[in-house]
């Protein structure tokens, strides 16, 4: 027992300092807590790993990057909650990305099918803002599909998504990687877009309180580039 106790535990520390070399960098975090992280989801399930572990060691990898992974963006969310930073969510930039990229109607944001009132035009020059305020925050990866998805690639003859052309574009092995990646992507550029709200209200009075900016000023900024 002794043995397989020592098998485990080797075997653990191998992966688990795998994951913590990618994901503390990925995730900004100390090394020493992400392979911590890692070794404790591994003897949560270590009745299962055990087995998995003779026959697949990928498999096992994948269990403890998606249980390190998971445990780290609840604390990433907890952290900006706290701070009464969490503004902007996944769905919601998805929905609004559209609007981003077409210049001319950035301005109006997305318009909600049940209701008759459209976005108030200073929250969605904030939103426009806060997105080109995060792409710094993207890797050029997550940049890449965001812009193929939105830009690069058309319309299928349903007005469907393209995830095949977006795929080809981006080097994603089928649409389904491509779909994944732009999740990815969307999730970090929310993130990094909460982050850029943060910093750019932090200056001023009052929970909630905007940087006075024209639409014109507003237009100039945020079609400026990356």
């Amino acid at each position: 027992m002794a043995d397989n106790d020592e098998v485990f535990a080797n075997r653990i520390l191998e992966i688990s300092e795998d994951i913590a070399t990618t994901y503390a960098f990925l995730y900004k975090w100390e090394k020493d807590e992400v392979k911590s992280l890692a070794i404790e989801a591994a003897y949560v399930r270590r009745q299962f790993l055990d087995v998995t572990l003779a026959e697949n060691k990928g498999m096992v990898y994948h269990i403890l990057q998606q249980a390190v992974k998971t445990h780290m963006r609840k604390e990433r969310v907890r952290s900006l909650a706290e701070t009464d930073a969490y503004f902007y969510d996944p769905e919601y930039v998805r929905l609004f990305l559209p609007y981003f990229f077409a210049q001319e109607d950035w301005v109006k944001g997305p318009l909600n099918e049940d209701s008759v009132a459209e976005f108030q035009t200073t929250e969605a020059i904030d939103t426009a803002l806060d997105i080109k305020g995060a792409w710094s925050g993207l890797k050029d990866h997550q940049y890449a599909v965001i812009m193929a998805r939105h830009v690069t690639a058309r319309p299928t003859d349903d007005g469907g998504v393209d995830w095949d052309l977006i795929a080809e574009v981006v080097g994603r092995k089928n649409s389904k990687s491509a779909r994944e990646a732009y999740t990815e992507a969307t999730r970090e550029l929310t993130f990094a877009m909460n982050v850029s709200r943060t910093r750019r209200t932090s200056a001023h009075q009052g929970p909630g309180a905007r940087q006075a900016i024209s639409n014109a000023a507003a237009g100039v900024a945020i079609s400026s580039g990356k």
